[in-house]
């Protein structure tokens, strides 16, 4: 909790949350694929208070609406009863009317795990778990604890969620999601190549994309399609870059972006469909970032290789470690 008596925390005092890219794992998440994610430092957030409930004009306003809203659908649903580490929802509240709020610059709908950041901070901020930790990891599997535990928080946002994003947030760790199970992944930054972030300038809302794709898995000929030919190259893809293989990396971008360009189209911004395509023949592989429609896109650029325009940016490098 915030000790609002001792006076209100400064900024570089508060906790600070990242937030995260979802490498692969798009879509397939769902049925049995691989994921990766990892912490992205570019953007992130932290809780705070005003002191008191910010007026309706003030820049605080939305987020504490957002807050109050998800306390409110947490409390009605009664979800700390599927929380291993529950929250103490009176001091959120009482800390709610003293405008508590997430001062963010995560970009909202745009596939970098923004509500995954605010539920980390608030089970971090909220939770017993820091001081049920001890007590109780000798006798459950913490990461699976957790992850199940951010999913139910991510439920007001999403509906459903993996509660992978929150996880790697809370983590600050990258994180292999396999056969329901996560784990905590080291990789070196590669030499041969960069991955950039492309900026669509659109947003776009999860859930409708999700149950788009939900409607064209029960075509028999699609699901067999993606299982067969999709997964294995998003798993591949994943081993690639847990070893540092270029080479078979690249391999299973340039089949798995053809596949996105011939099974994704509408998730692909249409601007960007054409762009895809041009560099896809120069060895440069643009895919979908989380459910795509809009928000970032990733380039995959190797040493040597130039996008040589100005438009669409990019933005940042995604696995920079300095």
């Amino acid at each position: 909790m915030i000790d609002w008596e001792k006076g209100q925390k400064k900024w570089s005092e508060m906790k600070r949350f990242p937030a995260k890219i979802l490498l692969f794992g798009e879509y397939g998440l769902l049925y049995g694929a691989k994921a990766l994610a990892l912490p992205f430092h570019a953007f992130g957030g932290e809780l705070n208070l005003t002191g008191k409930i910010p007026s309706s004009e003030s820049k605080e306003y939305s987020s504490y609406l957002e807050i109050d809203r998800f306390v409110s659908f947490f409390d009605f649903h009664d979800l700390n009863k599927e929380m291993y580490y529950p929250l103490d929802l009176q001091i959120l509240k009482e800390d709610l009317q003293k405008g508590l709020y997430f001062k963010s610059d995560i970009p909202y709908e745009y596939g970098v795990g923004s509500s995954g950041a605010l539920c980390a901070a608030i089970f971090d901020e909220y939770s017993v778990y820091h001081q049920q930790f001890r007590k109780f990891s000798r006798n459950k599997d913490i990461l699976e604890s957790l992850k199940s535990d951010f999913s139910v928080l991510e439920r007001y946002f999403h509906g459903t969620s993996s509660g992978i994003d929150p996880l790697v947030s809370f983590l600050d760790r990258p994180v292999v999601y396999n056969n329901g199970h996560s784990s905590l992944v080291d990789f070196s930054e590669p030499n041969d190549y960069s991955i950039f972030l492309i900026d669509t300038n659109l947003r776009s809302s999860t859930n409708p994309l999700v149950e788009q794709f939900k409607k064209k898995m029960e075509d028999s000929f699609f699901a067999d399609l993606f299982r067969k030919s999709y997964l294995p190259l998003n798993d591949g893809a994943i081993e690639s870059v847990l070893l540092n293989d270029c080479k078979q990396l690249f391999f299973n971008l340039k089949k798995l972006v053809l596949f996105q360009l011939n099974h994704f189209s509408s998730m692909i911004p249409p601007d960007f469909a054409e762009q895809i395509k041009k560099f896809h023949k120069e060895k440069i592989y643009i895919k979908l970032l989380g459910s795509g429609g809009g928000g970032f896109l990733l380039a995959f650029v190797p040493n040597g290789k130039s996008f040589g325009i100005n438009s669409p940016l990019l933005k940042y490098e995604v696995l920079k470690t300095d």
